[in-house]
């Protein structure tokens, strides 16, 4: 595979982390609702920040470790298992939660309140099950494969490590940013009401593109694991 293609197929696997309903979208949408869009993205930074070092980390013992074509496929099933139970979720709880929607948006900013919504996203991502069961069942292993496949078009860990990066954080700021933009239009109920059912829609297809996603993963790991070729 070239370049382009495995950073589009890193994108698409990305997208399974960052819809994924959680605590970090809830921060979003609560710094949005109360300070504006540009300040609901703040979370998401923080988020960014905890990223980096856990890329560099799975980079720096990827490179260290030489991983058979059996573990790969370990790992690409079980990250397949992680990405369905993610869509699952995203299908239980596609109600939007409204009680933390302010209709007043506080527009002053200042140093303290860009900390504190960058602290807010760093802390959500570090104590939040969903993103370490997503780092340790998916991110794992196909940054092994990914890093593998790149140093062969690119010759280098360095340049393949960054690339692997901003594209995954690509994900998480778009989305960070269609939660924080959607946040703000909650300044009247009717508004808030309006959102809510236009963010079931998107959890539904989030859920279900989760779940075929991670199928997909699962039946490609399984011929390996069942037969061992």
């Amino acid at each position: 595979m070239g370049v382009i293609e495995v950073l589009a197929a890193w994108f698409v696997l990305s997208l399974t982390g960052a819809l994924a309903p959680g605590p970090l979208s809830a921060a979003v949408i609560q710094q949005a609702s109360k300070r504006g869009r540009l300040h609901g993205i703040l979370p998401m930074v923080g988020h960014a920040i905890v990223e980096l070092g856990i890329i560099g980390a799975i980079i720096l013992s990827v490179n260290a470790l030489t991983l058979t074509p059996i573990t790969v496929d370990i790992l690409m099933g079980f990250g397949g298992v992680i990405i369905i139970l993610f869509g699952l979720l995203s299908l239980r709880d596609y109600k939007y939660d409204e009680s933390d929607t302010s209709p007043e948006i506080k527009k002053e900013t200042s140093t303290i309140t860009v900390l504190e919504a960058t602290t807010q996203g760093a802390l959500v991502s570090i104590f939040s099950p969903y993103f370490l069961l997503w780092w340790f069942g998916a991110g794992l292993s196909f940054i092994s494969i990914l890093l593998a496949d790149l140093q062969l078009n690119i010759g280098t860990v360095f340049i393949a490590g960054v690339l692997i990066y901003f594209t995954h954080i690509s994900t998480d700021l778009i989305f960070g940013a269609f939660l924080s933009v959607s946040a703000t239009y909650g300044s009247e109920k009717a508004q808030v009401e309006s959102k809510a059912g236009r963010l079931n829609l998107v959890n539904i297809g989030i859920g279900l593109f989760q779940v075929a996603l991670g199928l997909s993963f699962v039946f490609l790991a399984l011929p390996s694991l069942l037969f061992g070729s």
